[in-house]
């Protein structure tokens, strides 16, 4: 008999654990993907750049757009048929040595790229207001004419395809 009511207590024990943690893990199926605000289309404005940088409002857009496509947001492409739209401004972007060897020389360089989040409903209102979000890499370079290159070539976009994950991330709600 003890052995009946112990293995019942394991199995409630085992549904009430499974369902705390898939209801409080932030679990969602396929096909629920809303935002704050219950918002399921999302028009994403042409990042500002407040940098000197300007191709960087291209890629970071572009970099926001598949990512949400990717985790099952709708982007659309024209603001009227948005249920809510983001605005970006690159506010830094800046390539600084950040590591020295013994003699004082640059070995390792800091791309970093920082941008301000808003996320506002169809209406104009402000769901997420000026969110300060920032990305970077640490990478090996001899000098800073090969950072310069190593930057532009590959690093900028990987940069900024973090930033679009950042800016997904704050995004949704019930994590």
């Amino acid at each position: 008999m003890k052995a009946i009511n112990y293995a019942k207590s394991k199995i409630a024990i085992f549904i009430f654990l499974t369902t705390f943690f898939l209801g409080s893990c932030g679990y969602r199926t396929v096909t629920h993907s809303s935002i704050i605000d219950s918002i399921k289309t999302v028009y994403i404005e042409i990042p500002k750049n407040s940098t000197s940088d300007k191709s960087l409002s291209q890629y970071l857009q572009k970099a926001i757009i598949d990512e949400l496509k990717t985790h099952n947001i709708k982007v659309v492409q024209q603001k009227s048929q948005a249920q809510g739209y983001i605005e970006t401004n690159i506010t830094h972007y800046s390539l600084d040595a950040s590591l020295f060897d013994k003699e004082g020389l640059p070995i390792i360089y800091r791309c970093t790229i920082t941008v301000n989040l808003t996320l506002k409903n169809k209406d104009g209102k402000a769901l997420i207001s000026n969110k300060t979000l920032t990305s970077f890499e640490d990478f090996r370079a001899s000098n800073i004419e090969d950072a310069i290159k190593t930057a532009n070539s590959l690093l900028i976009q990987k940069v900024l395809n973090r930033l679009a994950v950042l800016i997904r991330e704050d995004l949704f709600v019930n994590f």
